[in-house]
């Protein structure tokens, strides 16, 4: 089965937004055993678009199209797939229908221009907006099946589980596909984890590596794409395999299922009935936004505080004045009361701190731009260690100290020796 994608819009090619529909529908797709072959962008141009749809229609099987489906003039993919059909575009009275709900729900007029968004080109199949207005639409030409989705994220992601999959899964069943495990690792770059993993292909014939670097961590890909494979058969061979890796990762993995560390940090914290209150300087809130980007996080987080200045660490934490003046705001001792200050205020079991520098200015010889100091405070443990990062990008730095903290919290819940 040969998969493309087409991407459309001006904002994609001028670089004004990542494409991560794309990913996402890479990602569905090879969820039903299939695997995208080819990934298209084009702009807002109705001929561009027109001659691009041809193309795939003569060497594709199915064609997940995004983007283009709104009520502007730039948004004209309707208009290029019916000209690509050699059709006219009509109103779709099931998707003026829809609309005209939709608009009425939230107390709005359906005007004019949203009009526009029912116009279908002749023979095609409306599919429902659930998120928004644009409905999407799919049909065939030549040899290929193509799905017209909205290019709003939200929207798009809703209408390829509830229209297109059903879809999909009719006309073409579920294929056995591509088996894949996924192992999260931290404290490893990308040629680091790939040398401890040298000899793979050798042991494990027909399988292969993958790896996605999401800095700071790597997540390592293990590989059966050989379609013949019963279910029971893949996850044998996949085990055997992860057990291979795993050993040779040791204590570099963080999540052998493949959650991050905000995810990993959260089961733990969920399974031990354990809850944390965080204190931030350097990283500015960073570790409370990767925490509660988890779903359920309310059920284990319970205070986080920003606290920039020094004044902020000595009136809301009680880090002790003579600490500051002793030592300054990036030390293990202001991390540790700032920890156990966090802790305290909030009656948490565990309390997290960060204070460093995250650059690129304000370094010294002594306190470098990457340095930063991590407290840990609970009720058997209150220390703080120092971490230095070469890192002179201030983004990074901030991450890279809030992940940091995160798996200095997660080795202490699972018992896992520290690395440097």
């Amino acid at each position: 089965m040969i998969v493309h994608i087409l991407s459309t819009g001006d904002e994609v090619l001028l670089g004004d937004i990542v494409d991560t529909n794309s990913a996402h529908l890479c990602r569905a797709v090879k969820d039903m055993g299939y695997k995208v072959q080819k990934i298209t962008a084009v702009g807002d141009d109705v001929e561009k678009i027109a001659s691009a749809i041809t193309d795939i229609s003569v060497c594709a099987d199915i064609c997940l199209v995004t983007g283009g489906l709104g009520p502007t003039s730039d948004d004209v993919t309707a208009l290029a797939c019916s000209r690509a059909a050699g059709e006219e575009c009509e109103i779709d009275q099931e998707a003026l229908t829809s609309m005209k709900a939709y608009f009425v729900k939230r107390g709005y007029e359906l005007t004019r221009e949203n009009e526009k968004q029912a116009m279908l080109p002749a023979g095609s199949k409306m599919m429902t907006n659930h998120n928004g207005t644009a409905p999407g639409f799919f049909m065939t030409l030549n040899q290929c099946l193509f799905f017209f989705m909205p290019g709003v994220p939200r929207e798009m992601k809703v209408m390829m589980e509830t229209e297109v999959k059903p879809v999909l899964s009719q006309r073409f069943g579920q294929a056995h596909g591509i088996f894949i495990e996924r192992i999260t690792v931290f404290g490893l770059g990308e040629s680091g984890a790939g040398a401890l993993l040298n000899g793979f292909h050798e042991i494990f014939p027909g399988m292969r590596l993958g790896f996605r670097v999401d800095f700071p961590v790597i997540e390592v890909k293990i590989i059966l794409s050989d379609g013949l494979q019963e279910k029971e058969a893949a996850a044998s061979k996949i085990k055997k395999a992860k057990d291979w890796v795993m050993e040779r990762l040791q204590n570099k993995v963080v999540s052998e299922k493949g959650l991050s560390i905000p995810e990993e940090v959260g089961r733990l914290l969920a399974s031990q009935r354990k809850t944390l209150a965080v204190a931030e300087s350097c990283t500015g809130g960073l570790i409370s936004s990767m925490i509660t980007d988890v779903a359920g996080s309310s059920e284990y987080f319970l205070f986080s505080g920003v606290t920039y200045s020094n004044d902020a660490k000595i009136n809301i934490l009680g880090v002790q004045k003579k600490t500051i003046i002793d030592h300054g705001a990036v030390h293990e001792e202001t991390a540790r009361e700032m920890a156990m200050g966090a802790r305290l205020k909030a009656g948490a079991d565990f309390g997290i701190s960060t204070t460093g520098i995250a650059g690129p200015g304000g370094g010294t010889l002594a306190k470098p731009v990457g340095m930063v100091c991590i407290g840990l405070a609970g009720k058997d443990v209150s220390r703080a260690k120092t971490y230095r990062f070469a890192f002179d990008d201030r983004e990074m730095n901030k991450k890279i100290f809030a992940v940091t903290a995160l798996e200095l919290l997660r080795r202490h819940l699972t018992g896992v020796p520290e690395t440097s």
